[in-house]
């Protein structure tokens, strides 16, 4: 027995031992790879060879069977070799890391990956890729509720629509960064988004306001005694006192700032430094300085595959060509650089090269191709509209002050909401004693009946005349009794509804505030009517016509689940987040709005698989229109797109059940059957259909409110094929006349039934 005993108490100290040694192996092989991460990261600027080897020490030490140490790992490494300018390599990194980061659903770390994986696809002028990688960071972005992360992708955006020439969206995204790293108190995220905005400005050769923001830079980094930075603003600096003429005071602080970025064999920084250099000389008329300098440059380019600013550098260097009279080579380099720049969408660099090019042929007098460029250098010259980008950055402060009144104004309405709330209460209050006191009243009566009764029998012995006499005065109070009742209760019940009548009255005033008004419609489309017609007072149909922030419009036409109060609230939160992503993001499709629009609804109504009762939502149709193109693109949630056009002319893709008559076909471009919310099957993309449009198209967007109303001889609805008769019979009418019979139309046909739906059809050129 003592000897059983010292045998278990030697096996449980032994497990004891076992677990203790287990968790300090543990926590000591997770500390290790965080100190090889942190040293990694403290070098990565500095000396990138050596966070290129702590990082692959920490890699060697990862446990396959932990994906989130692995991926932060991965995402490490790749950095290292991203400031190592080994891109191929830091891709291959980042794509481990995130294959990783989504099975561990590291929403953060998946964010950080596609803005890295953006970065490098912008230093190797994939300016399309990066855009699409920075997308998806902004979506995971919204997804964790970083506004600080949300600002610095917002900012990366702007910088490749900078490079590429889209420069109101560029400038629109970075003040947008900006406003959100000032409320944050972010000072580097400031200085970055300043220097971001310099850069553009620069570019634009607005300079006052280019020197302005790279000194407000390079202060934040001063402040934060950020070296790279006070770098980077420098180099901007320098830059701007070039396109100002001070060529010297440029010359020697770029002297400092090559100093500083070959200690931190900051190759891409130098080449650019050394381009900006002989640029300075070309100018200065130096040109074998110019010379050096720039041939300095395009070697180290090529050394690290940079492909940034080479239309620049090879036009510099075709006109050192064409100086010493070498047209061939010159007009050689000079197409080369132009197809750099048409590759990369640059339009400042495209609008310079034709200059270049125009100027070669004319000295070869070849004056005819000398015309040809020098008219694509005008047409660029005139697009480079600067003068606007001013107006929007002088804008930012009053729109701020417009969203603090807004705010100011949402609070007004939320306490107007809660009064409203107050006096519902207090009517159902009132209506509940209401029917108590009836109750009670109808007790008592009975009670009072019974004991007239009893009375009765008792005086039985009275004449007949007497007992007529005052059965018929009982009577008479009686009735007198009822009637006075009746009218206080007729006039409480007129009272309540009165009240309840002016509340919707008022909530449907806010409704039609918060709609697109016909000025503003006029102002987007060439003609239009809307049939606009609620069921009760209030509406959960609704109609959007804006314009994106890439100068297309968008017209929206929608139905919420319900009508009247319910189907309100509902048509107010969809404009809401329909006018919040219209003016806040950029989307290439119809089908990408919905989608979008989707996910926002069910996270708002906080819809979710398991809950099986929630088909809150809206039906809606979605047409965007590139009036420059003349294309068009549709999306639906059950809703339809109906077209009128020549027959003659070329048929949408995907239509169905056309119909002609008079030399006119009317085509109807079909919805996705899934609402803009919660659905039983999977949450897939809607279909985007695209087309080209005509002059005199017509469209129509329309809920089923029409088509779904019963009346006529027999009681039925009216149907879709009938309205699309009745449209097709009237196109050719001014449309607000075509509003005229169709309101005509519907009260004939309804005659005395009720409206059974909200009403909206919206008719319109573009």
């Amino acid at each position: 027995m003592e000897l059983l005993k010292a045998m278990k108490i030697s096996n449980i100290k032994g497990i004891i031992l076992f677990l203790t040694l287990s968790a300090i192996v543990s926590s000591a092989y997770s500390q290790n790879i965080d100190s090889l991460l942190k040293r990694s990261e403290f070098y990565r600027t500095v000396n990138p060879d050596s966070a290129v080897s702590l990082a692959r020490q920490a890699l060697a030490k990862v446990d396959a069977n932990n994906p989130d140490i692995a991926a932060r790992v991965h995402f490490s490494l790749g950095y290292a070799y991203y400031n190592r300018n080994d891109f191929e390599l830091a891709l291959e990194h980042f794509s481990k890391s995130l294959k990783l980061a989504e099975q561990s659903d590291n929403l953060q770390l998946q964010a950080s990956l596609h803005n890295r994986i953006g970065n490098v696809y912008q230093l190797k002028s994939y300016f399309a890729q990066a855009i699409d990688e920075y997308k998806k960071a902004l979506d995971f972005n919204y997804k964790t509720g970083s506004k600080v992360e949300i600002a610095r992708t917002l900012v990366n955006i702007g910088t490749v629509f900078a490079i590429t020439g889209n420069f109101s969206a560029a400038l629109q995204y970075m003040l947008d960064a900006l406003e959100i790293f000032e409320q944050s108190g972010e000072t580097e995220g400031m200085a970055w988004t300043s220097l971001s905005i310099s850069r553009l400005f620069s570019r634009l050769e607005i300079n006052e306001r280019a020197l302005q923001y790279a000194e407000n830079a390079l202060n934040h980094y001063r402040r934060l005694n950020n070296q790279t930075g006070i770098t980077l603003a420098q180099t901007e600096l320098a830059n701007i006192y070039y396109h100002t003429g001070m060529h010297d005071k440029a010359l020697d602080l770029l002297g400092k700032v090559i100093d500083e970025n070959s200690r931190n064999r900051n190759i891409h920084a130098q080449a650019a430094n050394y381009l900006l250099m002989g640029i300075i000389y070309f100018d200065k008329r130096q040109f074998d300085k110019s010379e050096y300098y720039l041939n300095l440059s395009l070697s180290l380019k090529q050394q690290v595959n940079d492909s940034i600013d080479m239309a620049k550098l090879n036009r510099y260097i075709g006109e050192l060509e064409l100086q010493k009279g070498n047209f061939t080579k010159g007009i050689g380099l000079l197409n080369k650089a132009l197809s750099d720049a048409q590759r990369q969408k640059i339009t400042t660099d495209l609008r310079d090269i034709y200059f270049s090019l125009s100027n070669a042929e004319r000295q070869k007098g070849n004056y005819r191709k000398a015309y040809e460029y020098f008219s694509n250098y005008s047409a660029l010259k005139d697009s480079v509209n600067a003068s606007q980008i001013a107006k929007l950055e002088m804008q930012y402060d009053f729109e701020k002050r417009e969203r603090e009144q807004e705010l100011i104004t949402r609070q007004r309405e939320a306490m107007q909401q809660a009064r409203l709330e107050r006096q519902r209460m207090a009517t159902l209050l009132i209506s509940i004693a209401l029917v108590l006191s009836l109750a009670l009243a109808a007790v008592v009566f009975r009670f009072y009946r019974e004991k007239k009764k009893t009375n009765q029998i008792l005086v039985q012995q009275n004449t007949e005349i007497l007992r007529q006499k005052n059965e018929i005065e009982n009577q008479k109070q009686e009735i007198e009794a009822q009637r006075d009742l009746a009218e206080r209760q007729r006039d409480q019940i007129a009272e309540q509804q009165k009240q309840i009548t002016d509340s919707i009255k008022y909530a449907s005033r806010i409704q039609a505030a918060v709609l697109p008004g016909n000025q503003q419609i006029s102002s987007l489309l060439s003609d239009h009517f809307i049939y606009y017609q609620p069921k009760n007072i209030v509406s959960g149909d609704f109609f959007w016509v804006t314009q994106l922030t890439d100068g297309r419009i968008a017209i929206a036409a929608a139905d919420c689940t319900g009508h009247g109060v319910p189907g309100a609230f509902m048509s107010m939160l969809g404009i809401t987040l329909l006018k919040e992503l219209t003016a806040t993001q950029h989307f290439e499709s119809a089908a990408d709005i919905l989608f979008r629009l989707r996910q926002l609804v069910i996270a708002s109504l906080n819809q979710s698989d398991m809950d099986s009762d929630s088909h809150d939502g809206m039906d809606m149709g979605m047409l965007i229109v590139d009036r420059k193109k003349m294309e068009a693109q549709y999306a639906g949630a059950y809703f339809p797109l109906l077209l009128i056009r020549g027959s003659g002319l070329q048929a949408p893709p995907q239509h169905s059940n056309p119909i002609t008559d008079n030399g006119n076909t009317l085509y109807e471009i079909k919805g996705d059957k899934m609402p803009i919310g919660h659905h039983i099957i999977e949450e897939r993309p809607f279909t985007n259909h695209s087309f080209s449009i005509f002059e005199n198209d017509l469209f129509y967007l329309l809920s089923d409110g029409y088509s779904d109303q019963f009346g006529g001889p027999k009681n039925n609805k009216f149907m879709m094929v009938n309205l699309k008769k009745l449209l097709l019979d009237i196109h050719h009418l001014p449309l607000n006349t075509q509003e005229n019979i169709l309101r005509e139309k519907f009260e004939e046909f309804k005659g005395n039934e009720k409206q059974v739906d909200d009403i909206l059809i919206m008719g319109f050129r573009v």
